[in-house]
């Protein structure tokens, strides 16, 4: 894919979000949709899966719009959110739908995973509280995943992976964190499914195998 494939959906105010999306190559009775938030593979395509890349959308990691919007609010987070929506409907795979994302991007997978109810998120070393804004304000119910969490909706299972280099690592506690949270609140969360390559690329193709075989499992 080439820039010339890049697809944009606007909100009221004519304010943009730019994405590739790639359908299924192959049909079956099980063709999901993987939503990948993660700059280093925004060209990557499967022929079994539905595959959304959202561009434009890896900004600074200190600020509480991060993965929200760069203009100060979140809209982005609306416009991901219809998005999705509108794809999962035309393709008819309301019920299939996953996320991944790592270190911020993981921070969006776990939150637009649980505002649109998938299936489940593969979330590498995410960042779970954002810092606070630039007017000190940390009230803002996105600047910590943990508050998005209770013990009566739905949510998807959450697969969690840490950076062995821990000491390397801001977010080395946010991962523990947030598994606790939703332990707290019985949702499902594993710990223990971590591809080893260091190719992004085959990540995302292990990861997608994961989630081909949980489903099959039921």
């Amino acid at each position: 894919m080439g820039n010339e494939d890049l697809l944009t959906i606007e909100d009221d105010n004519k304010r943009k979000l730019f994405y590739r999306f790639t359908p299924a190559a192959l049909v079956s009775n099980f063709v999901p949709l993987i939503v990948i938030l993660d700059e280093k593979a925004t060209h990557f395509e499967h022929k079994m899966w539905n595959v959304l890349t959202p561009l434009d959308y890896f900004k600074d990691e200190n600020k509480a719009y991060c993965w929200l919007g760069e203009q100060g609010d979140f809209f982005v987070k609306d416009l991901l959110q219809k998005l999705i929506e509108q794809i999962a409907e035309e393709y008819e795979c309301e019920d299939h739908i996953y996320l991944y994302g790592s270190g911020m991007g993981g921070y969006g997978a776990i939150l637009h995973g649980i505002l649109c109810r998938a299936n489940a998120v593969y979330a590498d070393t995410p960042c779970i509280r954002l810092q606070k804004t630039s007017d000190g304000d940390t009230s803002i119910k996105e600047n910590d995943l943990t508050h998005f969490l209770n013990a009566t909706d739905t949510f998807p299972v959450f697969y969690l992976c840490e950076n062995e280099n821990v000491d390397e690592v801001p977010q080395k506690n946010e991962t523990a964190y947030f598994a606790e949270a939703c332990k707290q609140h019985d949702i499902k969360v594993h710990l223990d499914f971590c591809p080893k390559s260091e190719d992004e690329i085959q990540v995302i193709k292990e990861v997608l195998g994961f989630f081909e075989r949980m489903a099959s499992e039921g």
